[in-house]
């Protein structure tokens, strides 16, 4: 699925750098402001360094192999934490929609709408590799500790017995198995 994935990240890569000079339009379009259209030539730069990340980042390729991912580790690892808006997340600050509040807290312009649905911006974190890729500071994944190993601190082999046959009670409060 990885192979797929790259082929497929490669395609959609190209067709975005040719798309390039339609970028600002597109970003207006999205974010529903015309910022980005009146500093053309910054959003059109900011595009090009958000494609260089995205390629840094695998974002499409890990896009077809990051949900098998997620469902094999969420039986081993615990995402835990909370956004600290610090805009690591949002292809190393590089994102065109990413914005900054006046006390510099990172705020995505597209937060909530149809597009930010299907990005994996919406879905983050889905894995322990996705926070250490953008070294994530507010978020953790902590390894998920099985009953036994909390209650005793080691390895318990569950013993299961099968076929067995129920204790029968008989008079004098002696049990036999037939």
């Amino acid at each position: 699925m990885h192979a797929l994935g790259r082929v497929v990240e490669t395609i959609i890569l190209s067709v975005l750098w040719l798309g390039l000079p339609l970028s600002p339009i597109v970003v207006s379009l999205l974010a529903g402001d015309l910022a980005s259209l009146r500093n053309y030539r910054q959003t059109m730069r900011q595009a090009a360094l958000q494609l260089q990340a995205m390629a840094r980042a695998e974002v499409i390729a890990r896009r077809f192999y990051n949900e098998k991912r997620a469902a094999e580790q969420s039986v081993s690892w615990k995402i835990e934490g909370e956004c600290s808006h610090c805009g690591e997340c949002c292809l190393f600050q590089t994102c065109v929609f990413l914005d900054h509040d006046a006390e510099g807290r990172s705020q995505c312009r597209i937060y909530g709408n149809w597009f930010f649905r299907r990005l994996t911006c919406a879905e983050y974190p889905m894995t322990k590799d996705d926070i250490e890729l953008y070294a994530c500071p507010s978020f953790r994944a902590e390894p998920v500790q099985q009953v036994a190993q909390v209650r005793l601190g080691r390895h318990v082999i569950p013993v299961v017995v099968r076929n067995a046959v129920p204790d029968r009670t008989v008079e004098g409060g002696a049990s036999t198995r037939s």
